[in-house]
């Protein structure tokens, strides 16, 4: 578990454990889907982390808004999460994988990794705080920490 190091460019690259990359797939995956088909979820408190009221106090302005911008929004989150997909796409008899980002996938990756986090983070009720509940998964709470590290470590990457 190497996280990001910085590219000329503004670009940024890792390498990832097949490990490490299928679980990152298989996430990737799942929020493009969950995105996708996000008017068949009804009430999803994921849902409403990734694409939140604009006016949480008024419903009829939210209503408004959301009409406006959530299919463009999430269009764009499904988007980026697929762009990061296929940097993940690699021979399966590789135990190593090197991501190579240019300054746009770069851009994919932090947004989809702040989605990502969102995500687990309803999943596991993890409060806006940071607070973690006593029933969290210890597995979805150590995936939750890998991805907010390697969001640290491609922030890092490009602030160089």
């Amino acid at each position: 578990m190497s996280g990001f190091r910085a590219t000329k460019g503004g670009g940024a690259t890792a390498v990832f454990t097949a490990q490490e990359s299928d679980i990152l797939t298989t996430l990737l995956r799942q929020l493009a889907e969950l995105v996708e088909n996000r008017g068949q979820a009804g009430t999803d408190s994921a849902l409403e982390r990734l694409l939140p009221d604009a006016y949480r106090d008024n419903p009829e302005d939210a209503a408004e808004f959301r009409r406006f911008t959530e299919d463009d929004l999430a269009s764009r989150k499904v988007r980026n999460a697929r762009a990061a997909l296929d940097t993940l796409a690699v021979d399966a008899r590789r135990r190593k994988i090197t991501v190579t980002l240019d300054a746009a996938g770069v851009q994919s990756w932090l947004r989809t990794l702040t989605d990502l986090r969102l995500t687990l983070a309803a999943r596991l009720d993890i409060s806006a705080d940071g607070e973690l509940p006593a029933s969290a998964d210890p597995m979805g709470h150590a995936v939750y920490e890998w991805l907010g590290y390697l969001q640290e470590t491609l922030v890092v990457a490009i602030d160089h």
